[in-house]
């Protein structure tokens, strides 16, 4: 058996550290997101970006969307570059654990469920990042973090593959 331990989110990962965003970026917003995946992006410019462009990403950050957390529309985010703004509809976590471990787990169903209970709102709720730090997540004490959390990355990734393979579709023959 596996020793586990229950942490606040905000002693497993920072949540929304300060950045200066860079004069021209690309901007990911709440509709950029769809599961797991990021979908689109667009090219802005400081001056006349959105208010809410503010999320400097960092290679191994996640991104979780707290308006409508039900949606589980977050992203982990692997890219090197250093030019990527999220909006601020997303609680930005650096994890000092596995970050891949972590992903899995705000993605739980436990976990969502909890963040909806602590959500504000009906129509869109969502819940506020001094909320969200005071989140629990059982984490495992060892080394077993890294093999769950490489385990279900390459689920993922098996997933997401075989939706994007192109359906085959056969024509019958007309037999009259």
């Amino acid at each position: 058996m596996f020793a586990w331990e229950q942490r606040r989110l905000g002693e497993v990962a920072e949540i929304n550290p300060s950045s200066e965003i860079p004069d021209n970026f690309e901007y990911v917003d709440l509709e950029s997101v769809v599961g797991t995946e990021m979908i689109a992006y667009r090219r802005e410019n400081k001056k006349t970006a959105p208010s809410r462009a503010q999320r400097l990403a960092k290679k191994g950050d996640i991104f979780y969307q707290t308006v409508r957390p039900y949606q589980k529309n977050n992203y982990h985010f692997n890219l090197t570059q250093k030019n990527f703004v999220f909006s601020t509809g997303y609680a930005q976590l650096r994890p000092n654990i596995n970050g891949d471990f972590l992903f899995v787990y705000i993605q739980l169903n436990n976990f969502v469920n909890e963040v909806l209970n602590r959500s504000t709102g009906t129509s869109y709720p969502a819940i506020s990042p001094s909320n969200l730090i005071r989140m629990k997540v059982a984490i495992p004490t060892n080394n077993e973090q890294k093999k769950i959390g490489t385990f279900f990355k390459q689920l993922d990734s098996l997933i997401a593959l075989h939706q994007r393979k192109p359906k085959c579709t056969f024509k019958l023959p007309n037999l009259t």
